[in-house]
């Protein structure tokens, strides 16, 4: 294993009916008498099912300001206006409210707000935030594991490009994981979430160093997500198996699995290509109709990875013949798709975005341009 540094501030409440103790759990936790407090979500859901509502009862004459402007695909703009208001009002801890877009946006407008300038200064590598305002997590979807990782990403419409972001600043605090808020998603909602899940788990498997414990996770978490997939699908076992929905998407991209054996996001650098450009294309729906043309691709260079991936999961060593078997699994199960379909109709120009913004990760599974060029044919 290569030699790490392990730690996972986010201290994590998890469990049916925590959400409705979030109050209790804040009022515990954060010390500050004179809490100043900025509420981030979506425009819909939270709203909608009134988590809102009851948020605000909760936390009665503390919650300062309230913002509901964060879109799938967080917008540099829309972050730029949540971190204005949290220096207007002297907001002193945020929480975010939804999925994995709301979260991202709240971390990067966190760290905005303390760090200064407009977040596409931070697109260059040698800016770094220099601090965060405290976030506290409330994730409504398993997916994109933000309320315990140090990820956000943004897109910039302007640019026609989607960036990823690391700090150490971005931890939220605490996370309160109730996989109730879950249960009445819909199942496109919850399908795009189980493929980011296994994105995510895949990603250092196979760019990473060889590591048979965390591997070992990487495979075990996969199996859960398709049995808990499977279940929620037919209507069988739903609480137990959303449950382990969530859970499973919190560790998918934690420092459990990374730590030792590394690697780079280069799947999800593709996809940012294309979701930079369209960005109307939710994130697990790209993930979808890139996966296993990418695996396929990678494969001639890194069969060993993809054939201890395809016995673990289908007991079949073979990677091509696996990956046949994996399709089918997406395909029987609703989880398949392909770039025509999701509207992708100038496949260069997601090339050419792909290469610029992300020609540094690929590096690390040998893939050339050419590789790239035949992903994203595969995927059409």
């Amino acid at each position: 294993m290569k030699k790490f540094l392990f730690a996972l501030p986010t201290k994590i409440y998890f469990g049916k009916g925590e959400f409705k103790k979030a109050g209790e759990i804040i009022n515990k936790e954060v010390i500050e008498r004179d809490k100043r407090i900025f509420l981030i979500t979506g425009r819909n859901f939270a709203q909608k099912s009134g988590l809102v509502d009851s948020i605000k009862n909760q936390l009665r004459r503390i919650i300062i300001a309230h913002f509901n402007g964060i879109t799938p695909n967080p917008k540099v703009e829309e972050i730029e206006t949540a971190a204005q208001i949290a220096r207007k009002e002297d907001i002193n801890l945020i929480i975010a409210l939804g999925g994995g877009s709301v979260m991202d946006g709240t971390k990067l407008a966190a760290a905005l707000a303390v760090s200064g300038g407009k977040l596409s200064d931070y697109f260059k590598a040698e800016n770094k935030f220099r601090g965060s305002i405290p976030v506290i997590a409330i994730p409504t979807i398993a997916a994109s594991g933000s309320e315990a990782d140090p990820y956000a990403v943004a897109s910039d419409p302007e640019r026609k490009e989607k960036r990823g972001f690391y700090s150490p600043f971005f931890y939220p605090v605490i996370a309160i994981w109730d996989p109730e808020l879950t249960y009445s998603l819909p199942l496109s909602t919850t399908a795009d979430g189980v493929v980011d899940i296994i994105s995510h788990s895949l990603e250092g498997y196979i760019s990473g160093e060889k590591a048979a414990l965390q591997n070992g996770f990487t495979e075990v978490i996969t199996r859960e997500v398709m049995n808990s997939w499977e279940d929620v699908r037919r209507g069988k076992n739903i609480e137990q198996a959303r449950e382990r929905l969530c859970w499973a998407s919190t560790l998918a991209i934690s420092p459990f699995l990374s730590a030792g054996r590394g690697g780079h996001f280069v799947l999800h650098a593709i996809e940012h290509a294309v979701t930079g450009i369209y960005d109307s294309i939710p994130h697990g729906r790209g993930l979808a109709a890139l996966l296993i043309p990418y695996l396929s691709v990678v494969g001639r260079k890194r069969g060993d990875r993809v054939s201890s991936f395809t016995k673990a999961i289908f007991d079949i060593y073979h990677w091509e013949t696996g990956l046949k078997e994996f399709k089918s699994w997406m395909e029987r199960e609703g989880l398949y798709h392909t770039l025509s379909e999701l509207g992708v109709d100038d496949i260069h120009l997601v090339e050419e975005k792909a290469w610029e913004t992300g020609k540094e990760r690929y590096i690390s599974v040998d893939m050339t341009r050419d590789d790239l060029r035949e992903i994203l044919e595969r995927s059409k």
